[in-house]
């Protein structure tokens, strides 16, 4: 019975069961070989895959009668209204039929219909709300081939050497058949389908083949794992199966089966050692009986060993068995043969098998990627930690900008200044001695703010009656003026040098003094730099210096012996004089002239500057 119905799922889809359904006009509902089913009537010579209109009500009562779940509205709108009939392998039966041997309502199971009968059909179908109306057509198209993909390897997977009539029942149900708008559209997509799956399975099974000819080639000719890519690229580049694998993948596929074959021949050559070396522990127990040797365990040194080893090798027999040199070894050989006299002799436990191994590889790869996936995190951490401090850091610096304006106030003072000061520094994010690093920076900014203001009062009170600086006016006569400016008075300066006592309750670490002497100690360090600057810059004053250099080695030359001839002494002599007569007409009141010229200039450029 078991075969039968396997026999009848395998084989062509055939009516199966046909029952009549009640109150209405001779439809019967039929059941296939498949488990499809569909709806016919007689006298109209009439199928349908869905449920009939005209007696939609009826079906679904009888359904729920024989305890079937009835089917939704929106599934039987996925079946298609006009599809045609499964076209039934005439050509192994030779003719359609039921299994009782009779038509179904005198018609085909379902029957290739004509035309006229499938628009009479299409018409008389439930119209429901389609969800693809508003869909594009190669939208469409893509969803219908990626649910036709999506079958592959699993027991509904589309056959691509099928015809359509034959391969529709497998996803004439799924959600996406109905993404295309007609009948026609979905078969022609069908078949393009069918050809690129086509395509597809042959460069599969070439890719198979190219792999498994360049698969032979690795085990041929790579017997060593310490074998390079590289050098064996470049030995066996022309080779038809390395040609062949590059043709249908590429390099990198190559590289990756190369590995994979040097990790196979590790593995292969461990377990061919240690098979190598279990049958070398029993030639030894074949051969030698540890009992001809009188040596106590307690008392076997490796010198011991090796002299008990050096009898033990000619025993007759034991080097002509071929698992004697199977162990390559002679250092291996008595390593073994010493641990088989002492009795430690090497199991199959003490090497760990291949799965043992990848699953302690695994393990540490694993491991590794939690270790990194652990420093992402606290790289992340850390980045998210900075960009707090910073905007933390930023947020305190315009606290102390609306709140800390005086600029001698201590960080004890601060700290009590407001309330909310003190809630700004708890917040923990910014550590206490940063914030009191940037208090201080703050602190800094006002106090230079404060000396640039006074700077600019000295500097104004500094200029004569024609606006130019002088500078020797003095604290005596610069001092009064700026207390007396309006200014100076109107501004927060006095607090700043201490001078505003009703205000003012805490230690000033200067006063206005103590500034005037610095910035005056700053103005005349300046004035000197660039009174020398134009010196150095004056065409005038750099003649004169060149003049006098000239006239100092015109003396050195009469002081020293003549070693030129007389014509050379003749043109010094010449060029001597010619100096000297410039020299003697120089005009010494001229040069002052000059040089006041230049300090006057040098003074209204200090005063520009100034100012």
């Amino acid at each position: 019975m078991a075969t039968t119905s396997k026999s009848m799922e395998t084989g062509p889809d055939r009516p199966l069961h046909r029952v009549p359904i009640p109150n209405t006009d001779g439809w019967l509902r039929v059941t296939t070989t498949h488990g499809n089913v569909f709806y016919a009537q007689k006298k109209t010579k009439r199928s349908e895959w869905t449920i009939p209109s005209e007696i939609h009500t009826q079906v679904l009562e009888f359904e729920r009668a024989l305890g079937i779940e009835p089917i939704s509205d929106d599934s039987q709108d996925e079946k298609e209204r006009s599809h045609k009939r499964l076209r039934l392998e005439e050509h192994q039966h030779g003719e359609v039929s039921l299994r009782s041997g009779e038509d179904v309502c005198g018609a085909e199971h379902p029957t290739e219909a004509k035309g006229e009968q499938l628009e009479q059909n299409e018409a008389s179908t439930i119209e429901h709300k389609d969800e693809f109306a508003d869909l594009a057509f190669e939208e469409g198209k893509a969803m219908y081939m990626e649910m036709l993909t999506s079958l592959n390897g699993t027991p509904r997977e589309v056959n691509p050497m099928a015809p359509w009539d034959h391969e529709l029942p497998k996803f004439v149900h799924e959600r996406a058949y109905r993404a295309l708008p007609t009948l026609e559209d979905r078969e022609d997509v069908f078949n393009e389908w069918c050809k690129f799956r086509l395509r597809e399975k042959r460069s599969q099974s070439k890719t198979s083949s190219s792999e498994k000819a360049f698969s032979a080639l690795l085990k041929k000719q790579v017997a060593s794992t310490r074998t390079d890519f590289t050098a064996f690229r470049e030995a066996f580049r022309h080779d038809p199966a390395y040609v062949a694998l590059l043709r249908d993948s590429n390099e990198q596929k190559a590289q990756r089966m190369f590995h994979s074959w040097l990790a196979e021949l590790r593995e292969l050559k461990l377990k061919m050692a240690h098979e190598a070396e279990q049958a070398y522990i029993h030639l030894l127990n074949e051969y030698i009986s540890s009992e001809e040797f009188d040596v106590p365990r307690h008392a076997l040194d490796r010198e011991t060993a090796q002299q008990v080893w050096a009898k033990a090798k000619k025993t007759p027999g034991l080097s002509a068995d071929p698992r004697y040199d199977a162990v390559g070894s002679a250092t291996r050989r008595f390593e073994l043969f010493h641990q088989w006299l002492g009795g430690a002799v090497p199991t199959t436990s003490t090497h760990r098998s291949k799965a043992e191994r990848r699953a302690q590889a695994l393990e540490q790869r694993e491991a590794q990627v939690r270790r990194e996936r652990a420093r992402q995190a606290r790289q992340a951490d850390l980045a998210r930690s900075d960009a707090l401090v910073e905007q933390r850091e930023t947020e305190f610096r315009q606290y102390l900008i609306d709140t800390v304006r005086d600029p001698w106030i201590t960080w004890t003072d601060a700290s009590s200044f407001a309330s909310s000061f003190h809630s700004e520094m708890e917040r923990g994010v910014v550590t206490d001695a940063r914030k009191r690093q940037m208090f201080e920076e703050h602190l800094q900014h006002l106090r230079s703010r404060r000396r640039d203001q006074l700077a600019r009062l000295f500097e104004k009170h500094s200029l004569n009656e024609r606006g130019v600086p002088q500078l020797n006016r003095t604290a005596d006569v610069v001092l009064p003026l700026v207390r007396a400016d309006d200014e100076y008075i109107q501004s927060p300066l006095p607090r700043f040098v201490g001078e505003d006592t009703g205000v003012h309750k805490r230690a000033v670490g200067t006063n206005l003094e103590a500034e005037f002497d610095a910035w005056d100690a700053w103005r005349q360090e300046r004035a000197q730099q660039e009174f020398f600057t134009m010196l150095r810059e004056n065409a005038f004053v750099d003649f004169w210096g060149r003049l006098q250099k000239e006239k100092q080695a015109k003396r050195d030359d009469e002081m020293s012996p003549a070693l030129h001839g007389e014509d050379e002494a003749d043109d010094d002599e010449e060029t001597t004089v010619s100096l000297l007569d410039m020299a003697s007409q120089l005009d010494i009141q001229a040069m002052e002239s000059v040089l006041k010229v230049c300090v006057t200039a040098t003074t209204h450029s200090l005063t520009i500057t100034g100012g």
